[in-house]
Formats: structure tokens, sequence, C-alpha cells
């Protein structure tokens, strides 16, 4: 499937770049080669899965949040408001046009838009993380190549340390964005000489040529690419293709998302669903899923809280047709009520219409595994 970007990336990097000469590429956005992920115990939900890998995630502002952030408005949310600073530094860079254009989620649902993860923890406290993940989208448009280049020393400064941890490494690329990381137009020319120099940081050999991150980090030893996404089957598969695995996300005011769902589900792909549950209590142990065309599914429900290391689930039981991961909805500031209930499914053993068209039903109320 084609990407769903509104204007390519922009390739500025003519010759191989080292890590000096990247970390002056993303110094105008005050980014550092480092800091362009999120690691460790450094994010709550990552921290979670502490002892069993070290983890990373990229988190960028998605959807039209950077046309909002960009864009002089009196929202009331200062979150969800202009970011101080952004919208000269995109003028500067020429390329306000191409940021305002960007759509970094585009199969996402309004809302979903509305209770985007963007502005819940401490993306919902200050503009701190907010301003943070609108300039990593500005350096991604200002030059792509030297910022996946520099997403891969990143990414192997992190695998490095699982290593010294003796532990896997996991390394999610959509944090708070859904942006085709397999696909050729995000991809980047690497050297030889910065192949090998990759390779020394990997601790396995990272190939030359033009490669995505996932081409450059297949055979990378101890590497775990893993991702959610909403996007129909189509990317679902070629991103599995790519090697990453995949969680399906069900859209449920979306029209069409349940369908969607239950098709993801009959290819293997476990589901990602949100739930109306505060932290804490208990979830159920079973989804009835269906929608018209669709079929029926019998799902069995995992709690994706515990971890967000998504390999490391366990295969639905005996008599189930698939894996729901249930996700308590997570407050984002800002948002409406009316889109959480759209959104969530509501933690009751009644048969329940989504908004988007099908119906759910959960059972085993508290007993989850």
């Amino acid at each position: 499937m084609a990407s769903p970007l509104l204007a390519p990336p922009a390739v500025r990097s003519k010759a191989p770049r080292s890590p000096r000469e990247l970390s002056s590429s993303l110094a105008p956005f005050g980014l550092t080669i480092p800091g362009l992920l999120t690691s460790g115990a450094s994010n709550a939900k990552l921290r979670k899965g502490e002892g069993l890998a070290f983890s990373s995630l990229l988190h960028m502002l998605p959807a039209r949040g950077l046309a909002r952030a960009l864009t002089p408005d009196s929202h009331a949310v200062d979150v969800r408001s202009e970011l101080p600073g952004l919208r000269e530094l995109a003028l500067r860079y020429g390329i306000l046009e191409r940021a305002l254009a960007l759509n970094a989620c585009a199969f996402s649902s309004e809302s979903c838009r509305d209770l985007c993860l963007a502005f819940s923890g401490h993306g919902g406290i200050s503009t701190n993380c907010a301003s943070c993940r609108a300039r990593r989208m500005l350096a991604f448009l200002w030059d792509s190549e030297a910022f996946i280049k520099a997403m891969l020393w990143s990414a192997g400064l992190a695998a490095r340390k699982a290593r010294k941890l003796r532990l896997p490494f996991a390394l999610r690329l959509n944090g708070t964005q859904e942006l085709p990381w397999h696909e050729k137009c995000m991809s980047a020319r690497l050297s030889p000489e910065e192949a090998r120099g990759l390779s020394r940081l990997y601790g396995s050999k990272i190939p030359s040529g033009r490669l995505t991150i996932p081409e450059a980090l297949r055979e990378a030893k101890g590497v775990h690419l893993y991702d959610y996404a909403k996007a129909p089957l189509a990317r679902l598969l070629a991103m599995r293709e790519a090697g990453i695995h995949v969680t399906a996300s069900l859209a449920a005011d979306a029209p069409g998302g349940a369908l969607r769902a239950l098709e993801a589900s009959r290819h293997g792909f476990a589901l990602a669903v949100p739930i109306l549950l505060a932290k804490g209590e208990p979830l159920p142990a079973e989804l009835m899923l269906t929608a018209k065309g669709g079929g029926l599914a019998r799902l069995d429900c995992v709690d994706g809280d515990l971890n967000d290391l998504r390999m490391l689930d366990r295969a639905p039981r005996a008599g189930f047709s698939g894996l729901a991961v249930l996700l308590r909805l997570k407050r984002s500031r800002g948002s409406k009520a009316s889109s959480a209930k759209a959104f969530a499914l509501a933690p009751h053993d009644d048969w329940q219409e989504l908004a988007g068209g099908g119906l759910a039903r959960f059972s085993g109320l508290g007993a989850c595994s």
C-alpha cells in the first residue's frame, strides 16, 4: 500500500554522515541522537517491561496535532495550543507548508484524534513533551535521510545498553504516530563506512545500501521491532513481512472499524481494544466481536497494561479464534467525554453497538488472566 503522507519527506543528505554530522543536523531543532528515542525507565509503560527487555520508542506529534501546534488559535487547553517557537522554526527551514499538510496518522478516527495519547501522561501536563515531539517531526520533514540515520544510531545506543543488561532490545517506531517505516519512501542510503560503524554499535552486521530501518535491523541479534496500527490489512501484512510484530487496533468509532478488526484477527493479528475501566479495575476474560459481512470472533483477553511488549503475549487459549489486548482508556488532556464513549468499549456483558458499526460483548468479568 502506498504511503498516505501528503508530501514526500525531504532528502537533503547527499554524502555519508558521521554521528557528529548527524548531531549537527538535529541541533537546530533542539534534538540529540541519544534523546531521539524514549528509552527504558523514562517512560511509564516501558518501565513495566523492565527485566523482560530494554525498550525504546519514538514519540512524534501526530495527525493534525502538528498543524494545530503551528497555527495560532484560541484553544483553551495549553498543551493542545500553539507551541511557542515552532512556527518560527518551521518558517526558518522552509517546511511550514509541508508540516501543515502532513497527516502522520492517516487511519485515525475522529475520537482517536480527540483522545490522542500524545496529550496523556506527561504529554498532557505541560507543553515540553508536545514541543519535543513536534520538533522531532520537523527535523524529519527537514531531512528525512539524516533523521532515519540518526534513528539507527539512537536505537543502536539503546541496543548496546540492552546487551550490557543481557536483555533483548525492543524498538517501537510509532509511539504517538503511525508512519510507514517499512516503505521505501522512509529509507536512507548507508555507505559501507556507515554500515561498519553501525555494525560495531549493534554487535551484528548491518548491511549497506538504501534501506528502511526494519531492513537495516532485520539480522541484528536481540533486536525486536513491534508496533500497533489502525491501518488496513494490506499495510498490516506488509509490516509483518518486514519483520515488525504488529498488533492491530480496533477503531470502534470508525465506519467499518469492526469489520477491519475482524479481518485482521482472521489473519492472525491480535487486536488492541480500549476499554472504559480505571487503573486497577479487573478486566473481562472474553470478547465477542461481530460486524455485518465479517462473521463472529471469540477473542481471548489479556491485560495490555501489564507491559508494552506485545511480542511476549501468550497465544489464544483453546476454543478462541484470536487474542484481544485490553487497554484501559488513558486520560487525554482536553478530550471530550463523548469521544471516550464512542472510542472505548463499556465493561459489561450486554451486547453493545459500536459507533462505527458492529457489535461487541464481554463475558467473564474480572477473570482476565
